[in-house]
């Protein structure tokens, strides 16, 4: 009997997601456990695995289709089994499926000889619309003449070529448009919307990162030779974070429709830069890890958010965040909350600064901390109280092993 491919749910969240390419044609062979197509949800890319092995007889849905968690993608059959056998279930399935057809306009609509649409990769189509490439000038290098994103980059920096010519100013004018947000930053727009909705407010420190500095030394080479891996001060403070929830639980939190929900475990979500936006990989039970699986843990999920690999399980469910650009040189900047989340950790860079201690004046490297925080379940002296054992663990790391 055939069997049916539907769209799986990759995550808790998930509706549905965009065919992007297939990895198999109609007719050919495929085994179970092998790499069958891939989707794109919200933020990722997966690649799914045939459930089945057979040849594949039919597919429904084509690259650039939408199609909801549990949709028809395709039929694998068996052996003696023709398509003829399951008309009926792929017309089934075509009546009722989802589809939204990503391909880009063309300004010249109905113009003959001019095509409407373009047959272009999910990345290639946001590179393009970041950087207002027209789809329609570019030349596929992909299968089937698909635009990829090696041919977008090359049509970036051909136009930065252009763009460098002296223009007049009201034909830059007459060439500016309105690109549409690409799915990511579309994402990213809502929930910081919804976010901001919170009463938030803020709460700035700052810290003496010198002990902090000579632990990392210390460790740095114990740490390398174990994992290959360098010890940062995002592991550290990482680490610091969860102790501070610990002595402080009560800002492991969120707010949940008039109530409070606290959090027995302390999962840390790591602000994270991918193309296209932000998204927020999770280190679990940050609290009962070592230093060297901190490391490990951060490094790996880095690398899956760079690939596109991140599941949702590992992009949901932390219960604080820490937003670190003190590696781009901010003094200071305040997060907005990751919902649910009751509040973000905002780590600014390392600087030296002239400090008063012990009625002397030092230089001394100094970092500043801000906290963001919900005012509906959260206030200032919980805020300030969880500020002040993070202080004591970044100024004395021996107290983390107490």
């Amino acid at each position: 009997m055939a069997t049916k491919v539907s769209m799986p749910k990759l995550g808790l969240t998930m509706t549905e997601g965009t065919i992007v390419e297939w990895k198999k044609k109609e007719g050919e062979e495929v085994t179970k456990g092998e790499i069958l197509y891939v989707v794109e949800t919200e933020k990722v890319t997966f690649e799914v695995e045939a459930p089945e092995s057979g040849i594949l007889g039919k597919i429904v849905a084509k690259e650039g289709d939408v199609i909801p968690v549990g949709g028809v993608v395709a039929y694998i059959l068996q052996v003696g089994e023709k398509i003829s056998d399951i008309s009926e279930l792929v017309a089934e399935s075509e009546e009722g499926k989802v589809v939204i057809e990503p391909m880009a306009e063309a300004a010249t609509a109905g113009q003959v000889g001019v095509p409407t649409k373009v047959k272009i990769s999910p990345v290639a189509r946001k590179i393009a619309a970041e950087h207002n490439i027209d789809v329609f000038t570019i030349k596929g290098t992909g299968p089937g003449g698909r635009i990829v994103r090696e041919d977008v980059l090359r049509a970036v920096e051909e136009s930065k070529v252009v763009t460098a010519q002296p223009v007049r100013e009201e034909v830059a004018l007459a060439e500016e448009k309105a690109v549409p947000l690409a799915s990511m930053r579309k994402v990213i727009a809502r929930r910081m919307t919804e976010s901001f909705q919170a009463p938030h407010f803020y709460l700035t420190i700052e810290v003496d990162t010198l002990e902090l500095g000579k632990t990392r030394e210390q460790l740095m080479p114990l740490m390398e030779s174990k994992t290959g891996i360098r010890l940062t001060y995002t592991d550290l403070l990482i680490k610091m974070v969860a102790r501070a929830l610990e002595d402080n639980p009560s800002v492991n939190c969120a707010y949940a429709d008039g109530s409070v929900k606290l959090f027995k475990r302390i999962d840390i979500g790591l602000v994270t830069a991918v193309e296209g936006g932000l998204i927020v990989p999770v280190i679990r039970q940050a609290n009962k890890k070592s230093l060297q699986e901190i490391s490990v843990a951060r490094v790996e999920l880095a690398q899956k958010a760079r690939e596109h690999k991140l599941s949702m399980e590992e992009m949901s469910g932390s219960t604080f965040t820490i937003s670190n650009l003190g590696m781009f040189g901010i003094d200071q900047f305040s997060a907005i909350l990751q919902p649910p989340e009751a509040a973000i950790l905002a780590v600014s860079s390392i600087a030296d600064k002239v400090v008063a201690r012990d009625g002397q004046i030092v230089i001394r490297p100094m970092m500043t901390l801000t906290l963001s925080i919900d005012h509906r379940v959260l206030d200032g002296v919980i805020g300030s109280q969880f500020l002040q054992s993070l202080k004591g663990y970044v100024e004395n790391p021996s107290r983390m092993l107490l």
